[in-house]
């Protein structure tokens, strides 16, 4: 079977994704048309029915691609330290978990620290879509003082046994989740304060 990887906002994930499952269908969203040059011409990158990029806000194709279509969607997209919070609400994720095949994985790269709101607020507005979640938090866990780099896993199955060396993290899953998620509202294209949420003490 054919698998398809959808990524944002860079191409190492892409390209490891090709590297370790030779033949994948994987597709780039990227806004920058620049970096995409730079990437091609300096870097190696190679474009082609394998690896295709789209330019342009991501959030705007995402509605033009198909439905069930991709086995692993991977959200790696920063303006600064935040996510674009266009790229963070219910709306977006609704449109994510469609795109996903019924055993596909959305993953989250975020950056938060302090009380971590955001990251509780995120993992709350996917509790909406997807029946599992992870949180792979850095060594020392969370809350932490300083911004940091966690990941999020969602998935509509259980999510795959995921080793993880202590010293890049530990996972967090089930009731650890539902303490985090307690209480917390979720973000919507009405209402996603992701700058003020981000690394707020």
């Amino acid at each position: 079977m054919l698998f398809r990887s959808l990524g944002g906002a860079g191409f190492t994930m892409p390209a490891y994704v090709e590297a370790t499952r030779p033949g994948s269908d994987n597709l780039v969203l990227e806004i920058d048309g620049g970096l995409v040059d730079i990437a091609v011409d300096q870097l190696g990158l190679e474009l082609g029915p394998n690896m295709r990029v789209i330019v342009g806000d991501a959030r705007l194709a995402l509605a033009d691609l198909g439905t069930d279509t991709f086995d692993l969607i991977i959200g790696d997209a920063f303006s600064d330290l935040s996510v674009p919070w266009h790229l963070t609400t219910t709306e977006v994720i609704a449109e994510l978990d469609r795109m996903l095949t019924d055993s596909g994985v959305y993953t989250m790269n975020l950056i938060d620290g302090g009380r971590n709101w955001f990251v509780r607020a995120e993992l709350a507005t996917l509790a909406q879509h997807f029946e599992y979640l992870g949180l792979i938090v850095p060594e020392g866990g969370v809350p932490a003082a300083f911004p940091a780099n966690q990941i999020i896993v969602a998935s509509d199955s259980p999510l795959p046994a995921l080793t993880i060396d202590p010293t890049d993290g530990r996972l967090i899953v089930g009731s650890e989740i539902d303490r985090m998620i307690e209480g917390m509202g979720i973000l919507t294209d009405d209402f996603a304060p992701v700058d003020q949420l981000t690394l707020n003490p």
